[in-house]
């Protein structure tokens, strides 16, 4: 018999529930398990229990925590396979839901809420009950489901491993309709490995190193990740950490194994948030990475929080982590600083530390035409404007959906587009132009500006109400001149394109600039110093023709005018704080409060 055909499988239901065996080869035997657990719960193929009443499970620690790392890959595919009357979501060992994500119009799998449990005792034969039965993934499709309600659905489900290996749960697609369930299998299962990684967060006093032979699958989910306390034994490993160090899958990692049996030196030589090459104990080498230390391990959401791009500065690395918590509660956050201090760059980071395979898209309020950021921003249909593309076109804010969307030069935006963007992002719908349709999207949004803001909206050039929907966070991004790690980003601008050592001079040299066009202005002095002195050798302070160069004629006025600039932009810097910027200047405190009252 075919399991596609309805009117003979309404007959072996009805056969089944009298105590009669399946017909063979009608299901696989997993399914078919699953048909007879279904039976002996009491449960009768003809049972409607997708909607109508039902208990809520309280959720635990534990579970808030599953679903928090499972939010961010499950937001991601809804942006691929999502859609009306389809649902994704993640279950607990029990089969409670803990996170679910579904259209914003009411549809038939609307039901498939947090808290509510989707076990074979509830609602009979679906993948996620195969999944975590089974643990291993599964497609249920069709008339496989063992209620008739769900005859028309399709789902898949892969199931979800903790730190040690054990189940956790599960994550699902479910809906009505067909999908490719090949590529929904394989990105579920992506999806599963990010989220293993992600709980990591749960360990406590352990380094977490991530390890890979390909440093560019490092941050990715393919990554290896190992952690191991302050003696260097093992804590966990997940599977591909296990396969890159020769470990078998199902064997525990926790005390037997320890950091030396593997590694030719010990875990103090791994670069945080910077893969380096290092040896094993067999002849080979590879990639690693901590992402954490001793003491605490970074939340997993966090695994790529402290970005090369951010740099090491602690004032601007205290608000990136600040910053990053409130981005992944889905709150706006507004970027300010001088042109050059890397406001994109900080923003991608937030996107990358969340969710660096959603859409990251970025718009120039400043640099496309006012006749044409509508239709960038808003999309449009066809024949909506002489030279409008065959078909039409999404607009920007679409293209974001699911992921991230940054509006840079926020400040420069059309006064009128004001109020539709304002819109927007209070109704989660976005309209094209020429077409009365909406179009829900789900964005979390940065917006950029070196503008005072406070001022553009007394002279009303700003709508105060978009400012305050686009201000969830504040975030100023501070003028070079004013960062702690200024020599950590002249040497890594210095290796990307591939200079050699900076003379000490010309490092001091470099250090005393004002650098009104910040980091893009220094990215551009390196590269004609690297061109002038030679690829690899060392820079000199005549490779720098176009700085000023210290005068050692200055006078003492002008002398003591530097000096109140430097000690004010670190006091700025370290937040009004005269002990820390004593610290920093090496100077005592008194010395601070004597320089800072010249006249």
């Amino acid at each position: 018999m075919n399991i596609r055909d309805m009117h003979g499988l309404d007959e072996v239901r009805r056969r089944f529930l009298d105590g009669h065996s399946l017909p063979a080869d009608l299901l696989p035997p997993a399914v078919a398990s699953s048909w007879e657990r279904s039976r002996k719960a009491g449960l009768s193929p003809w049972d409607k229990r997708l909607s109508g009443r039902w208990r809520a499970h309280e959720l635990s620690s534990s579970d808030s925590r599953l679903a928090a790392c499972a939010q961010p890959e499950l937001d991601r595919l809804w942006g691929i396979f999502g859609g009306q009357d389809w649902a994704l979501f993640c279950v607990n060992l029990e089969g409670v839901i803990v996170y679910a994500k579904h259209a914003s119009q009411p549809d038939t799998v609307d039901s498939l809420k947090v808290g509510k449990r989707v076990n074979e005792v509830d609602i009979g034969t679906t993948a996620p009950s195969c999944t975590l039965h089974e643990q291993q993934p599964f497609i249920v499709c069709g008339g496989m489901h063992y209620l008739k309600e769900f005859e028309n659905f399709f789902c898949v489900s892969v199931p979800v491993f903790g730190v040690r290996g054990e189940l956790v749960g599960a994550i699902d697609i479910t809906g009505i309709g067909q999908r490719n369930a090949t590529a929904v299998l394989e990105q579920l299962k992506i999806a599963s490995m990010a989220i293993e990684s992600r709980l990591y967060s749960g360990l406590v006093d352990c380094q977490i190193v991530a390890l890979q032979f390909d440093a560019r699958l490092i941050g990715t989910p393919f990554q290896g990740l190992v952690a191991f306390d302050q003696n260097g034994r093992f804590c966990a490993a997940n599977k591909v950490a296990k396969k890159i160090l020769g470990i078998d899958a199902s064997a525990p990692v926790e005390s037997s194994l320890d950091w030396d049996s593997f590694f030719e030196r010990g875990p103090q030589s791994i670069v945080v948030n910077s893969p380096s090459l290092i040896a094993l104990n067999d002849g080979s080498s590879v990639y690693a990475q901590s992402l954490s230390l001793p003491g605490g391990a970074q939340p997993a959401a966090r695994l790529r929080h402290t970005s090369p791009g951010v740099g090491h500065d602690p004032a601007l690395n205290q608000q990136f982590n600040m910053a990053s918590k409130a981005f992944a509660a889905s709150i706006p956050v507004i970027l300010q600083g001088e042109t050059g201090t890397g406001k994109e760059v900080f923003a991608r980071a937030l996107h990358d530390s969340l969710n660096p395979g959603a859409p990251f898209i970025a718009i120039n309020c400043s640099a496309i035409p006012e006749n044409l950021i509508e239709s960038e921003l808003f999309g449009y249909v066809e024949g909506t404007f002489t030279g409008a593309r065959r078909g039409g076109a999404k607009g920007r804010i679409e293209e974001a959906h699911g992921g991230t969307l940054l509006l840079d030069e926020i400040g420069d935006m059309p006064f009128n587009l004001q109020t539709r963007l304002l819109r927007v992002l209070q109704e989660r719908e976005v309209t094209r132009l020429g077409s009365s349709e909406r179009h829900p999207v789900d964005v979390r949004v940065i917006s950029a500006t070196h503008c005072d803001i406070h001022k553009l909206i007394e002279e009303h050039r700003f709508r105060e109400d978009l400012f305050y929907r686009l201000n969830g966070m504040q975030v100023r991004i501070p003028a070079l001149r004013q960062r702690q790690d200024m020599e950590d980003i002249i040497t890594k601008l210095t290796q990307r394109y591939q200079g050699g050592a900076i003379h000490p001079a010309a490092l001091e040299l470099l250090k005393n600039q004002e650098w009104r066009g910040n980091i893009r202005q220094l990215e551009q002095v390196i590269r004609l110093a690297v061109a002038l002195a030679g690829a690899g050798l060392v820079i000199l302070p005549e490779h720098f023709p176009g700085l000023e160069q210290p005068d050692e004629k200055r006078d003492e006025k002008s002398l003591k005018e530097f000096e109140r600039k430097k000690i004010q932009d670190a006091l700025d810097a370290n937040g009004g704080n005269v002990k820390a910027t004593a610290q920093q200047l090496g100077v005592a405190r008194g010395t601070i409060y004597r320089k800072l009252k010249m006249e």
